[in-house]
């Protein structure tokens, strides 16, 4: 087992520590993962190094972690988040990109809400071109991982210890010829899980907000509207003048679009055919239904989404409600690292009785284990459409 070592976030080493009780880490292709090692009591040093440094990292071998909390019994337990998870304590502003790498928009995200601690490693030109943006602050995070996704990449966040910065590197999982089942010998202790509890049949409600376009001149129609355009959905403008006017002492009105138009109040469209409306009261949010005609009846599941969000977000996180299937095991005489590593697209079969089931999965997370009785790797396998 490697030594435990814990830096500051200045870079700084502070202690080594060479025997641990046991190790758990669980890395993830594209996300963060899990930490967890435990000392025996009789290392009361860790506890004063917890106590005195509020912020810390560890290394050991070739992985590392954010320490997050710790608890103390019988023994002395440190937790953590593996250094992605530092995503999540950063915002990003609104951005837009055009004809650009998933790749290049993440690391365009990373540099914007995390550029102070976060170095950028070399662009391996993964991703085809795509459009994205986002007309609010998100969590870095969150940003990084909906992009990313969409094209089945993984990221990690890496300390550079002589650098003194994390670097943020995209990469790609490969076609792997590993072979995986408890028939070949190269897997035993095999769990299948499928859940099905968040699911949805890609429809559901979200709240949206009306985008102001400013004045209109609804006597002159300037600027230039038509009704029942697509383009007016979602969309308002306050009206700068009535649509009546005075002449010879009598008092004519003409209407837009069938519509009495006054001034102060908002011309807007609430649908996607976008028609306009009229109404005294400014446009604000509005709850849209995004619909799936080919399900009905209690086979149709409905997603209710929280916070408000674009359209693309929106499909973006309905279509990821879905159901999951996993597979985990002991991996056997097939080593990490050298047969496979995260991300990579694996050959399982799945044999549990006469139910067999052979598939391509990718690797989607890793969990390594260390302990005074035995140490190993455990992926976790997923389908490649997840």
């Amino acid at each position: 087992m490697n030594d435990i070592f814990f830096y500051d976030f200045d870079f700084n080493l502070l202690a080594d520590f060479p025997r641990v009780v046991s190790l758990n880490i669980e890395k993830k292709y594209c996300g963060y993962g899990t930490f967890e090692v435990h000392f025996s009591l009789s290392e009361t040093d860790i506890i004063t190094l917890l106590e005195n440094n509020p912020y810390l990292f560890v290394v050991a071998g070739g992985s590392s972690a954010i320490v997050t909390g710790w608890r103390i019994d019988e023994d002395i337990a440190i937790f953590g988040r593996t250094p992605e998870w530092l995503l999540t304590k950063r915002g990003v502003q609104p951005f837009a990109k055009t004809a650009a790498t998933a790749e290049v928009i993440a690391r365009d995200a990373v540099t914007s809400g995390a550029g102070d601690f976060v170095a950028l490693g070399e662009l391996a030109g993964f991703g085809t071109a795509q459009s994205y943006s986002t007309d609010k602050v998100r969590v870095l995070y969150d940003v990084v991982c909906e992009v990313l996704e969409k094209q089945a990449l993984g990221f990690k966040l890496v300390p550079d210890l002589s650098l003194k910065k994390f670097v943020f590197s995209v990469y790609q999982g490969s076609e792997s010829l590993c072979m995986i089942s408890p028939s070949n010998r190269t897997a035993y202790d095999v769990t299948y899980t499928v859940e099905k509890q968040d699911m949805v049949t890609n429809c559901g409600w979200y709240e949206r907000k009306f985008i102001d376009m400013g004045g209109w001149d609804a006597y002159n129609n300037s600027p230039g509207l038509s009704d029942s355009n697509p383009e007016n959905a979602y969309t308002y403008y306050k009206i700068t003048s009535d649509t009546y006017y005075q002449s010879g002492g009598k008092y004519y009105n003409v209407t837009q679009f069938g519509l009495n138009c006054i001034k102060d109040y908002y011309l807007y469209s609430d649908t996607p055919n976008g028609k306009w409306k009229i109404t005294d009261k400014k446009p604000d949010t509005i709850w849209v239904y995004i619909d799936n005609p080919s399900e009905t009846g209690a086979k149709k599941w409905d997603a209710v989404l929280s916070g408000i969000k674009t359209a693309e977000e929106a499909l973006a996180e309905i279509s990821g409600l879905k159901r999951r299937a996993k597979t985990e095991g002991e991996a056997k005489d097939v080593e990490y690292g050298k047969d496979y590593v995260l991300g990579d697209i694996v050959r399982v079969q799945t044999e549990f009785g006469d139910f067999k089931k052979a598939e391509r999965k990718r690797v989607s997370s890793v969990n390594i284990y260390y302990d005074i009785d035995k140490s190993g790797v455990t992926p976790v396998l997923s389908s490649l459409e997840e």
